[in-house]
């Protein structure tokens, strides 16, 4: 008898705290499309996700420099204490290549990027660093055609857009290996390398 007793005051308690967990007092409000689907949305390598909006490579040097990227990258992207942003692989600095062997700087250089979208993508999630979002998209379209032009992947007078991004060919593509729902993915056997060859 004392047992059921028992499970009646918890299941009561319970009860209670459940009820409790329904009032709002008038505190806080739903959140908005924009806060449930933020800027840092991903977006595909196909494009879809990105927003309207353009940018050039003359128009991304000048953004580069007013919008403070050299401060971390250097002046022309390989100077500064931050990753480098043009050339091949590498940051420059030992201390931070060592840190990041095997980390997530995408093989830590700009060619290395498997898709265009993908430094779109990086630049309107994550800089400028601490200020994230601050960035219109013309202005992430502006920096992602300066540093694909210094990285001789496309003609300074080039305009990317939602459209044009993905069709940007990266010399790294043919360097990944493709996944399972990819049309020209090979099941990896033994014997077979590990990665492609550049």
């Amino acid at each position: 008898m004392r047992c059921s007793w028992i499970a009646a005051a918890i299941v009561l308690a319970c009860a209670g705290a459940a009820a409790a967990q329904g009032t709002t007092y008038n505190l806080g409000r739903a959140p908005t499309d924009a806060e449930l689907n933020p800027a840092g949305a991903a977006i595909g390598p196909d494009g879809q996700g990105l927003p309207d909006g353009s940018g050039t490579a003359a128009e991304g040097a000048l953004l580069y420099v007013a919008r403070g990227c050299s401060q971390c990258h250097g002046p022309t992207g390989v100077e500064g204490p931050g990753p480098h942003l043009v050339g091949e692989r590498g940051s420059g600095n030992p201390e931070y290549d060592a840190f990041y062997e095997g980390g997530n700087w995408q093989g830590r250089g700009i060619r290395n990027f498997m898709f265009a979208t993908q430094i779109w993508s990086w630049i309107n999630q994550g800089m400028p660093l601490n200020q994230q979002g601050f960035l219109t998209a013309d202005e992430v379209y502006a920096l992602t055609a300066y540093l694909l032009h210094r990285n001789g992947i496309i003609e300074e007078d080039d305009v990317l857009d939602a459209a044009s991004l993905p069709q940007v060919q990266m010399p790294s593509r043919g360097a990944f290996a493709y996944t399972p729902d990819h049309p020209a993915y090979e099941e990896w056997k033994p014997g077979m390398p590990r990665t492609r060859a550049r």
